[in-house]
Order: structure tokens, then sequence, then C-alpha cells
């Protein structure tokens, strides 16, 4: 490690332990210094979200201009060809960085935080921060098809993982602050506080108590003040980012005789998730099975991308000097905020089945093939086509009066978004925080679970979770806990225990081992109660001075503390006993007798019952 380096890390460890000490000394429990570092996340994952959301503005605005009166004309200017020219060009760059800066940064960013999380402590490169806002921003404002939920949780996740590095922070509360640079960024980049909270806990740490709970909080509501303060004064600082005018004037009420059409929509969308998520990974296959430099891959999938906005504009007529670009490309906004208002109407159920088709073949050729984005924008529009036109169906057939399309819709984008990502709650509160519109609150909650529940009989995981299961990463889950209380010893294979006594002489523990294949042993006294154990790491060690072996007695290598296990103990229990005790055994005693050793459990047989359990309950 070079001396700068570890300077600075003892830096950040004396800080860590001054700000400990100081949090103990005003009467707090020591994981409390955690709100102070979630604060200084929030506020930076809040300037830091500013400027990515500044970024990828002015990139549209350079590429493609920002108005169809052409008074403000980028790069595209209307001309057909450079629907394919202008997202190759941005796909390459980001091959660019990609494939030489931070690969993390490559396609939705949410499973590659999940995997820090999971098996590297919460550990993620600093570099990923700079690598990821640059990457997605180039794709989006190029008219690549993805989010900016992706990236931001990247980027967030990032910053709160550096603080927790810079600080040595343990592993366990390093997984926390990374979540608060998650919440903190889809707070302020979605204007949504309580959708951030809800979508670090639901699907990052799976976890709801206090300890966790307070410091996400913090950080997603500092974050989102950030973000309203640095909003200049021409902008509107704490609105919702898609405001709905139809129910203003059209006074729409929720009615319970529309459950039925509402389970359908669930239903739908939980179907239409699984078939976006599955033709996502197909192109993900796809594009790694090609015999070509990983810095052409997106931009292979840029010209799919360009060929498919190319044809919609010849075939809808849509050019001319002061066009934007296709609504499919870049994040799909506008087009929600047509969906959900009295637009809808123009385009007809067969117009939004249409953009529905071609917004998924953009999605998965833009991230597919390697682009940099997130999928949560694409879900929302998705969702909001597919629920548009099924209310619009049923409102030419006469089933549901005017008021109610733009509800299907809203209620479209929620199920949507809950059936890809397996997050009814964050669904839920999302469309609540970034429309604000409480009258479709009942059948958002209903269509949600629906599509949870009917993308989860279809396919166990999530768009997140799929990637991390083809790498072997097994995930937990809120119930986790429940099952783990559910099993107790007597379900675990166990197997018999070779005992010695305490002036046994070592020799015997040797023979023992070669004979029964064991590594640790039982310790008894006259009357077999039990002692304590020896381990396989003590007499390992003891075999490095061979001279010394036949002088040693088993008493020496004794572990007197090591806890024997009733057979009525549950695995949460066990668990925590290994936890403590640094030992790859645990001595199960007799049911009877506390005091009489009968078996022997290895850590292993723990983990090999539950992870049945586990796949019993998935399948």
């Amino acid at each position: 490690m070079p001396a700068s380096t570890r300077n600075l890390a003892i830096v950040g460890q004396r800080l860590r332990m001054r700000l400990v000490r100081w949090t103990s000394k005003i009467g707090f429990k020591d994981e409390y210094f955690l709100i102070l570092l979630s604060i200084v996340i929030g506020a930076a994952t809040g300037v830091f979200a500013n400027l990515f959301y500044r970024v990828i503005e002015y990139a549209g605005e350079y590429v493609y201009g920002n108005g169809a009166d052409g008074s403000h004309a980028g790069l595209y200017r209307g001309r057909v060809w450079m629907l394919v020219v202008l997202p190759v060009v941005g796909a390459l760059a980001v091959g660019f960085i990609t494939r030489y800066f931070a690969r993390e940064a490559k396609g939705h960013g949410v499973p590659e935080v999940m995997d820090a999380i999971l098996r590297k402590g919460g550990e993620i490169r600093p570099r990923v921060a700079g690598a990821k806002a640059v990457a997605s921003a180039l794709t989006i404002g190029s008219g690549g098809s993805a989010g900016t939920e992706g990236p931001i949780v990247q980027i967030g996740a990032a910053i709160g993982s550096s603080v927790g590095q810079f600080l040595r922070i343990d592993r366990k509360n390093m997984s926390v602050l990374v979540a608060c640079g998650v919440a903190a960024g889809i707070s302020a980049i979605f204007n949504a506080p309580i959708a951030g909270v809800m979508f670090a806990l639901e699907i990052f740490l799976r976890d709801f108590s206090f300890r966790v709970f307070s410091p996400v909080v913090f950080a997603s509501v500092i974050s989102c003040s950030i973000m309203h303060a640095l909003r200049t004064s021409g902008e509107l600082q704490d609105v919702a980012i898609f405001e709905v005018h139809t129910f203003q004037q059209a006074q729409y009420v929720f009615a319970g005789a529309e459950l039925p059409f509402f389970l359908i929509l669930g239903i739908m969308a939980a179907v239409a998730a699984v078939m976006f998520i599955r033709a996502l990974y197909f192109t993900e296959d796809v594009a790694d099975l090609l015999n070509v430099p990983e810095v052409v891959k997106p931009a292979i999938g840029a010209i799919c991308l360009g060929v498919l906005g190319v044809v919609y504009v010849l075939g809808t007529n849509t050019g001319g000097a002061g066009a934007g670009m296709p609504p499919f490309f870049g994040n799909g906004y506008p087009l929600i905020q047509q969906t959900i208002g009295p637009d809808i109407f123009k385009f007809g159920a067969s117009g939004l089945l249409v953009i529905f088709v071609l917004k998924t073949l953009a999605t998965c050729f833009t991230l597919g093939s390697g682009g940099s984005g997130g999928v949560f924008a694409p879900s929302l529009l998705l969702g909001a086509t597919l629920g548009g036109a099924f209310g619009l169906t049923l409102h030419q057939l006469g089933l549901v009066p005017q008021s109610s399309v733009t509800a299907y819709a809203l209620v479209g984008m929620a199920a949507m978004v809950a059936g890809t990502t397996h997050a009814p709650l964050t669904a839920i509160v999302m469309l609540y925080e970034i429309t604000r519109e409480p009258k479709v609150i009942l059948p958002v909650m209903f269509a949600a679970i629906i599509a949870t529940a009917g993308a989860q009989l279809i396919s166990r995981d999530s768009i997140y979770t799929l990637k991390l299961r083809r790498r072997g990463v097994r995930l937990g889950s809120l119930a986790d806990l429940t099952i783990l209380k559910r099993i107790s010893i007597m379900d675990v294979d166990t197997r018999p225990v070779p005992t010695v006594m305490a002036d046994d002489p070592l020799q015997k523990l040797l023979d023992l081992a070669g004979t029964t294949d064991s590594t640790d042993f039982i310790v008894v006294d006259e009357e077999g109660k039990y002692q304590g154990m020896v381990v396989g790491q003590d007499v390992r060690t003891a075999l490095l001075q061979p001279e010394s072996v036949s002088l040693l007695l088993v008493g020496e290598l004794l572990r007197p503390g090591v806890p024997a296990l009733r057979p009525d103990e549950t695995l949460d229990v066990v668990l925590d006993k290994f936890a403590h005790n640094d030992v790859s055994s645990l001595p199960v005693c007799h049911p009877d007798d506390g005091q009489l050793v009968t078996r022997l459990v290895t850590r292993q047989a723990v983990m090999r019952r539950y992870h049945e359990e586990l796949d019993r309950q998935m399948h």
C-alpha cells in the first residue's frame, strides 16, 4: 500500500473513532454516528444528482434541441440519417468509458450495487460515480432508451461507499452507507424522498429496522432538500415530475366496480414485465456472443436503435427541421406526460401498443448491448402505454367513462414497475410522489400487488436479481429471519462426536483424526460431561512444532467457552453462536441432559439446510 494511501486510511480511521466516541458521550449508541455520515452522503449525492440532471438536460438539448418549433434546434434538425449517427457516436464513447475506466458503468447499474453489498462488503470504486454519470449522460443524451434511476443509484452508492472506505467502516455498516447513497439518489432525481427510502430498504437491504431506517431517511431528506435549493428561481422547486391535469378537470372517482378491470391490468402488467425482462437479458446474451471488441458492442445496439427511429419517422412523417427525437428515444418523460393527459386520446389504443413494442425494443437494444442507463423510466413508459391502451379499449367498449382512461395509464405505470422490480411498496409510493395524484392510490395498490405476485409466479427473479442469480449469487429476503426461526437443529444433519479428555495426550487426537476424518473434537470429564472443544485450526498450529507434539496434552488446546447447542434451538440462534465463536462446528447436547454431548453440527450443514428451505419456498 502506498504511503499516501496508508496515511489517508489512518486519518479516516481516527476520524471514525472520534465520531463514535462523540456520539457515545452524548448518550447515543455506537452506530448512531451513521446518521452523521448519512447527512454528508445525502448532501454530496444531492449536489452530484443536480450536476447529473443538468448534464443530461444539456446533452439532450445540444443533440436534439428542446422544442418542436425549431427555435432551439440541436444537431439532429430533423435529418433522419442523424438518428443513426448520433446514438452511434454516443455509444462508442460509452463503450470506451466502460471498457477502460469502469466496467461497472455498463448496463443499468442496480445489480452491480446489489452485488457490491452482497459479495464485496459494500466496496465500490470511487471512479464508478464519475464514469457512470458521463456514460449515462452520453447514452440518454444521444437518444439511447434508458432512465436516470440506475445511474443515480450507482452514483449515490459509490459516494456512500467512498465515505465508508475512507473512514474504514466495518462490513455490516458499509451496506447501510451504500443504501444511504441509493436513497439519496432516487430522492433527488425523482423528487421522491419516501420512494427513495423504500427503494433502498426494499430492494437493497431488505431490512426495515430502526438502526438502518434512520440514516437512510436522513440521507434521502437531505439530498432532496439540496436538490430543491440548487434549482434556479425560474424552475418549480417542489412539484411532481408528471402533472396530472385530467383529474382536476374531469373529477375522477374510483369505483369499486372497476376492480375486476384493474385485476386484469395487473395480470397484463405481470406478463409484460416478465417478457420485458427476458427480452432484455436475451439481448445481453446475444451481445455477449458477438465476436467483436467490447467497445463496439454498444454501437451495434445504437445502430439497431437508430434504424428503429428512422423507420418510425418515415412511417409517421414526423420529420422536419423542427422535429424532435422519436418518442421512444431517451428517457421517455415527454411521452409519459402525454399518456397521462388529454393527448392520450390522440394516440388511440393501437398507437400506444405500437409505442409499447418500440420502447421495449429500443431499451433492449440500448442496455442489452452495453449502453449505460436505468430501466425504471422505460418501465414507467411501458406501463403507461399498456395501461392507457387498456383504458382506451374499455372506454370504447362503453365499460368505463372517459375520465377513467388516464387512471389506467397511471395504474399501469405502477404495476409495470412492481412487476419488473418485484418491489410493490416502492412502486406504489413512487407513483404517488412523481404524480402527486391521490385519487388512484387504491387501484394502484391493488394492481401493484397483483403484478408483483403474477410476475413472481411466472419467474422468481426481478429485472435486478436475475443478473445476480446468473452469477451464482443467492439473495435473501425479508422472510429470511422467519425461515431461520422455523428450522431447529433437529432438522439439520449432525454427525457422531469423537470425545477425548483434557489429560489425554495430543497424539490421541491425531490418531482419532486419522480414523474418523474429524477435525474438531469434544472434550469431556470423567463423568462424560461437556468441558469444551479442540478445533482443527488449533491442532494444525500445534503441528507446526513437531517436537512438542509428544509433550502436549489435550487440555492445553482446549477452548472451554464454546457453547453446546440444544436440539430445539433454531437456526437464527445457531448462526449467531457461530458468528461469535471462531469454529466450523458446534456440539449438540442430549435433549434430556445439557451436559451430555451426543453429536456435532457443522456450519456447512446449517447453511445447506437453510438453502434447501429457500429453494423449496421459491419453487
